[in-house]
């Protein structure tokens, strides 16, 4: 009996945890968290924290701040076709596709959201989700791992500590860190001004008064995305000022930053859009 037992176990193994298939594990999760919008959401919290790494919990509440949409599902409210439509799809490296239609009458309300999934201990946990503006895409190039070469400010040139700041800052972005608040706000206490950092503190208020969480004047949002990084652009405008932009599905965001001498050192002197 003993021998049977283990036996059966092994099969399970193999066919499930073992080979890193989560998508039973996925399946009651998504299906738990949409019934959960439409009856209460507010059990969703500890739901997630079961099934979502801390990373991507913060993670998560930047994107809803960045785009008015839940990221889990890509909707802001459920439907029991969703539920009844629910499918995930296993694809490479433990990416997976969650795929479900809003009407399952009509054809155009798919939803396809890719997520990426680590086994911990025999439990499957989301570690990242593609946000909505990055549509079906997936892949680990999605996901920015710091460069193997320390990133450090230049303090050469005015434009060469711009351009080592910024690299530095979003890479903090783009790492998903536990305790990225707190990274970049060390950054910005060493490397802005005291006017630069009331700008920043000013416009992280006036944007949280309407219920948004989380804004970063520097960047103009809530969130940056690895692949942004590609668009950005650094433009002197004069002898003090120059123009960060990057680009967002079309969008150009645009910042100006006031630069400064500070002794041996360049610091951020203003911030303004």
């Amino acid at each position: 009996m003993k021998r049977f037992l283990l036996s059966l176990l092994l099969i399970l193994c193999f066919n499930t945890a073992c080979r890193g298939d989560c998508r039973e594990q996925i399946k009651i999760f998504y299906t738990k968290y949409l019934e959960n919008v439409l009856h209460d959401n507010s059990r969703n919290e500890e739901l997630c924290k079961s099934y979502l790494t801390e990373e991507l919990l913060e993670k998560v509440d930047r994107l809803i701040s960045a785009t008015n949409v839940d990221p889990l599902i890509r909707a802001q409210d459920a439907s029991l076709d969703a539920i009844e439509t629910l499918k995930i799809e296993p694809l490479t490296d433990n990416w997976y596709m969650v795929r479900y239609y809003w009407n399952k009458k009509d054809s155009t309300t798919i939803k396809e959201i890719p997520i990426k999934v680590q086994s911990i201990n025999g439990k499957c946990l989301i570690t990242y989700i593609t946000p909505i503006w990055n549509g079906s895409h997936y892949g680990d190039e999605l996901i920015s791992c710091k460069s193997k070469n320390p990133l450090h400010i230049n303090h050469e040139t005015a434009q060469a500590f711009l351009e080592s700041f910024y690299k530095l800052y979003i890479a903090e972005y783009s790492e998903m860190s536990k305790d990225l608040s707190l990274k970049l706000a060390l950054l910005r206490n060493r490397h802005l001004s005291e006017d630069a950092l009331v700008q920043y503190k000013s416009a992280e208020l006036e944007n949280s008064m309407d219920g948004h969480r989380g804004y970063d004047l520097l960047i103009d949002n809530y969130d940056f995305d690895r692949v942004w990084s590609e668009s950005l652009e650094f433009k002197q405008l004069n002898d003090n000022d120059y123009l960060v932009s990057y680009k967002v599905n079309g969008k150009i965001y645009k910042i100006v930053i006031s630069i400064k001498r500070n002794g041996d050192e360049y610091i951020v002197n203003g911030i303004k859009l």
